[in-house]
């Protein structure tokens, strides 16, 4: 009987110490795995960041590698992708617009993706709102000469003898004279050049960054200039011809004769080139300005000269934009010319104005290698 009894107890405090056993182990289970569950969390977690931080690095790798090839005009297609370390960052090159591309790269590390967005844009983006936009000397039409546009004058605007605006006619002072197609609003409050004399500066510096010169006078085809500073003139007679490859920075006179012809070189694509002048302009029989023969390439004949004679065009000379926010600028005897903008403005003897729409997106650029320029960057869904 005390045996039995015995035994009963034993087998009681072993099922116990089994129980006790069983539950100190689901205990230590539970700890264990609550110790270790973060831990694994946080091993998935820093895996999923590495991968996502490569995949983004990648991504900017791809969009680097598009920007410097566009900026060096080396070939790239419309989409290229690059292998690095067995993963791919997939790069877009998307055309915006004339003057605007994006470049859109997507990198890939194990399924892990990141993308970034790159916009870019031709140089310094100039707006020309007027066929002529006049400061407070005013704006004189006379004998047939026109625009083909609207005008905006700080002064008056004055014209005779068969004179004409197509368009609108803003004046802070009078408009008399002049046939106008448009409204005509008078009254108004003067409006800003669109151009800043830190800009004129900038642009100055990248020419005087291609190297200094002397005086340049041709008189044949073939020639190549820019970016340059001349020190001095720049002449062109009898049916000669410049290609310009950067801006040029004139501290003298330009002249042009006699069916001579400056234009852009190829490569500024849709972008459009300066010239600068300190001295006299003066453009006659048949001089001509062209683009780099792409639609929408533009080049501006800057003058900083404050003289009553900053810019002369006549017998047939064209050019595509004037500035002369100083000066004045004078057209005559069928001088034709897509817009100016200058301190006072004089149109005689069938010189006609005729703006184009582009002109409100021009975008001025220091050379084909140095057009593109970024205007904004993100990172993109």
């Amino acid at each position: 009987m005390q045996k039995e009894k015995i035994r009963k107890i034993n087998n009681q405090s072993g099922a116990a110490m089994l129980i006790s056993v069983v539950f100190f182990l689901f205990i230590s289970l539970a700890i264990i795995s609550g110790l270790v569950s973060p831990t694994i969390r946080e091993f998935r977690n820093a895996s999923v960041n590495l991968n996502s931080k490569k995949s983004y690095f990648l991504a900017e790798s791809g969009s680097e590698d598009a920007f410097y090839r566009i900026l060096n005009n080396m070939t790239i297609g419309t989409s290229e992708t690059m292998t690095l370390d067995s993963n791919s960052a997939t790069t877009s090159i998307i055309d915006n617009d004339f003057n605007s591309k994006s470049i859109v790269s997507l990198g890939d590390v194990s399924s892990y993706q990141r993308k970034t967005k790159l916009t870019l844009a031709t140089g310094v983006g100039i707006s020309f709102h007027y066929g002529i936009q006049v400061g407070q000397g005013g704006f004189q039409l006379s004998n047939n000469a026109g625009v083909n546009g609207n005008v905006y004058s700080n002064g008056n605007i004055i014209g005779s003898n068969g004179s004409f605006i197509t368009g609108d006619a803003f004046a802070v002072g009078a408009v008399s004279g002049v046939n106008v197609s448009g409204q005509t609003q008078v009254g108004l409050s003067p409006e800003d050049f669109p151009i800043s004399n830190d800009q004129i500066t900038a642009w100055k510096d990248e020419a005087a960054a291609g190297g200094t010169v002397g005086s340049q006078t041709f008189s044949d085809t073939g020639n190549v200039l820019g970016p340059k500073k001349i020190q001095g003139n720049l002449t062109l007679s009898n049916n000669a011809q410049l290609t310009i490859n950067g801006t040029l920075w004139i501290t003298g006179n330009l002249t042009l004769s006699n069916n001579s012809i400056i234009r852009l070189a190829s490569g500024y694509g849709a972008g459009d080139g300066i010239i600068i002048v300190d001295g006299f302009s003066t453009l006659s029989n048949g001089s001509d300005f062209y683009g780099s023969g792409s639609a929408g390439s533009y080049i501006m004949l800057l003058s900083t000269s404050n003289s009553g004679s900053a810019v002369t065009l006549s017998n047939s000379a064209t050019a595509v934009i004037l500035y002369a926010a100083n000066g004045t600028v004078q057209l005559s005897n069928s001088a034709q010319v897509k817009q100016i903008s200058a301190k006072t403005i004089s149109l005689s003897n069938n010189a006609v104005i005729s703006y184009e729409q582009g002109l409100v997106n021009a975008a001025f650029s220091s050379g084909p290698s140095g057009s593109w320029e970024v205007q904004s960057w993100q990172e993109s869904q």
